[in-house]
């Protein structure tokens, strides 16, 4: 798993994604570089998760095989009901890891990991908080910064596309 996820890690907390944001940037202005923060928010966060692609993690991390079919198990042809004025609706459910469940933030990160483990340039450093993420680029010139994060921004963004979950608009900057 990855060392950027700050949230769902023993031993990590808001402090430790601030203080790598701090030290990231403290590091490059003494190099006199210039630093681009990129802040996105995953709309709906556990919500948004999907099966299939905590599935796909487990099977990228060599989970043991039966641990992954009780997890596929889990997956499998959930149902949520709903009670109104006496009657029962009932919908399938592809998405969304119960936060209520101790299994919760442990499918989210398998997920997310993803997501923290693409090939990013290295002028990129990205760091998870929950379903925050920062990506911090840097460069020598404006250009540069801006070229290196469109990069970044468009592989989160196919990440996105592939794992069916969006980005908060109104959270963006």
């Amino acid at each position: 798993m990855s060392k950027n996820e700050c949230e769902f890690t023993p031993q990590t907390s808001t402090v430790d994604a601030v203080m790598a944001l701090k030290v990231f940037v403290q590091e490059r202005i003494n190099e006199g570089q210039i630093v681009a923060v990129i802040c996105l928010d995953v709309k709906g966060a556990f919500d948004a998760a999907w099966s299939l692609g905590i599935l796909t993690s487990l099977r990228n991390l060599r989970c043991p095989r039966n641990l992954y079919k009780l997890c596929v198990s889990y997956f499998n042809e959930r149902t949520a009901y709903i009670t109104l004025n006496n009657d029962i609706v009932q919908s399938k459910i592809s998405k969304c890891c119960p936060q209520d469940l101790a299994s919760g933030p442990g499918f989210w990160n398998l997920q997310y990991n993803s997501l923290l483990n693409l090939e990013y340039t290295k002028n990129t450093k990205v760091v998870a908080y929950a379903e925050d993420l920062i990506i911090l680029v840097k460069g020598t010139t404006q250009v540069e910064v801006e070229t290196y994060a469109n990069i970044e921004t468009q592989t989160v963004e196919k990440w996105a596309r592939n794992n069916k979950i969006d980005f908060k608009d109104q959270k963006r900057k």
